[in-house]
């Protein structure tokens, strides 16, 4: 078998094949025999017919589509044993150039590869902001303005009344009195006036209408007028025309946000004074920010490594990535009484369009996975299992309680060891993150490292040289070859159709 092999820019190989002749021929052979078996061909018994007849029977393009099948399986183990590379997954066939002699052209893609820089010199300053009064205080009008109410007034129109109007609107070039010509008739029309600093460009029925409203009273009418621009984003009736508004004002309105006191808070929370609710909410403005300002720290820690480090990986790491959120996506659709193809149509936004909205963040994470995986297998970082073992637990207790029946069925299934999987996953991550966070500071690494060889014999006694060293061994790649008992099966079932032929 001649194989050559050159690497492809996306983390894969292109390996061309050219196998013996006589293996395909086998393998064609092989095929013949199992379309033949349970298949009468006049004549002959069920899988005893002869070859060239099983082939004028089937036809040679099925059974070359067989025997492809059969003889793909038997060549791929071999070449992966030859070109050296452990296989990220199954190699895909681009292309068949030839039957005689066979030869297939591969894509390969390869395990990731990580190349680490000197990431234990990388300094980073952790930058902390405290949670201000103001920010206590933006949380506290929030909750206010959600139990305000709503109350007529008085007073002339101001920003954020809410005024009631009824309007009238057709062309300044039409006949007021056609009623064919009016675009809207009595149409009622809720206005919020805005604020000078809002934006004001998707407002209806104009940008700017609501601030045409300050000042005026209850019983109030004004007459507006409009260009509309000669544009496809403009609905057609409007389009390039010149628009009357007569504005008739109903009614002023404005939300009344109920005052802050003890009495309030009590309605709201199961506090009881207003020093308690902003001390909460303060403490908890106070844990969001911590968190905020780690993830921050922590992408500024994997973007300073990256710079000098190389990331590589097959572009099937990134379609599996892109494919488990979807499903992810699915199952919270699901929840919500949703589809993903309804979704879709809400979001006007074909699958592809979705995936590609996917892969730009599905292809970071996979780049700082792979950045801190490295790191810890680099590090050997001091693990302790029972933490992981304590948090399974945790985990089970919380979802169980008392049902033993139940933890016992789960801990037998498979779900149970992915869990387990999933939470050793998130320690070491957890670990290798906190021990970053330490190197970008300055401070002591030296907690997160296992102890020294010394330390060890020095509190468990000195360690026998003699001890084997237990040494990792790589799966073995999963072969179909020929074995010589098949050859000689294969050799027999000839000479019977030679003598069936005679």
């Amino acid at each position: 078998m001649k194989i050559e092999q050159s690497y492809l820019e996306e983390h894969q190989l292109e390996v061309i094949v050219e196998a013996e002749q006589e293996t395909f021929e086998k393998a064609k052979y092989l095929a013949a025999k199992e379309l033949a078996k349970g298949k009468k061909i006049p004549g002959y018994r069920p899988g005893k017919a002869p070859y060239q007849l099983i082939v004028n029977h089937f036809g040679e393009g099925a059974i070359i589509d067989q025997a492809l099948e059969h003889f793909l399986d038997d060549i791929y183990p071999k070449i992966l044993d030859e070109v050296e590379q452990e296989p990220y997954g199954p190699g895909q066939v681009k292309e068949i150039k030839s039957l005689e002699p066979p030869t297939f052209i591969f894509n390969i893609p390869l395990q990731p590869e990580v190349t680490l820089g000197d990431y234990r010199e990388i300094r980073i300053v952790y930058e902390q902001s405290d949670v201000s009064s103001d920010d206590v205080d933006e949380v506290i009008e929030r909750m206010l303005s959600q139990q305000a109410s709503v109350e007529t007034v008085e007073h002339p129109a101001e920003e954020g009344n809410l005024v009631d109007t009824s309007l009238d609107c057709y062309p300044t070039d039409s006949e007021s009195e056609d009623e064919d010509n009016f675009l809207l008739k009595k149409q009622p029309l809720p206005v919020m006036i805005k604020t000078k600093d809002e934006d004001d460009s998707k407002e209806w029925p104009f940008p700017g209408f609501s601030r045409q409203l300050l000042g005026v009273s209850a019983d109030d009418s004004l007459e507006l007028i409009h260009e509309f621009p000669d544009e496809e984003t403009v609905d057609e009736d409007y389009r390039g025309k010149e628009v009357l508004y007569k504005v008739s004002v109903e009614g002023i309105r404005e939300r009344v946000l109920p005052e802050l006191d003890d009495e309030f808070v009590k309605t709201i929370s199961e506090l009881e004074t207003v020093t308690e609710l902003k001390d909460q909410i303060q403490e908890e403005l106070n844990t969001q920010r911590e968190v905020e300002e780690e993830n921050t720290y922590i992408n500024q820690i994997l973007e300073t490594i990256l710079e000098d480090a190389e990331v590589k990986f097959p572009p099937q790491m990134l379609d599996s990535e892109i494919e488990g959120e979807v499903h992810e996506l699915e199952a919270r659709l699901k929840s919500q009484g949703m589809d993903l193809e309804m979704y879709l149509g809400i979001q006007d936004m074909e699958e592809e369009g979705l995936r590609e909205q996917i892969k730009p963040n599905a292809e970071k994470r996979i780049i700082q996975g792979l950045l801190i995986g490295k790191i810890s297998e680099a590090e050997d970082l001091d693990i302790n299992p029972e933490e992981i073992t304590g948090e399974f637990q945790s985990v089970l207790n919380n979802h169980f309680g008392d049902d033993e029946s139940g933890r016992t069925e789960y801990m037998n299934s498979g779900e149970s060891v992915a869990l387990l999987n999933r939470i050793s996953s998130q320690v070491v991550t957890r670990k290798t993150l906190d021990f970053l966070i330490a190197v970008a500071k300055g401070e002591d690494i030296s907690v997160f490292l296992k102890p020294e060889e010394e330390e060890i014999e020095e509190e468990n006694g000195s360690v026998d040289s003699t001890d084997e060293e237990i040494v990792e061994t790589p799966l073995e790649k999963p072969s179909k070859e020929v074995t010589g008992e098949e050859e000689a099966e294969l050799d027999t079932e000839k000479e019977n159709e030679k003598e069936e032929q005679d």
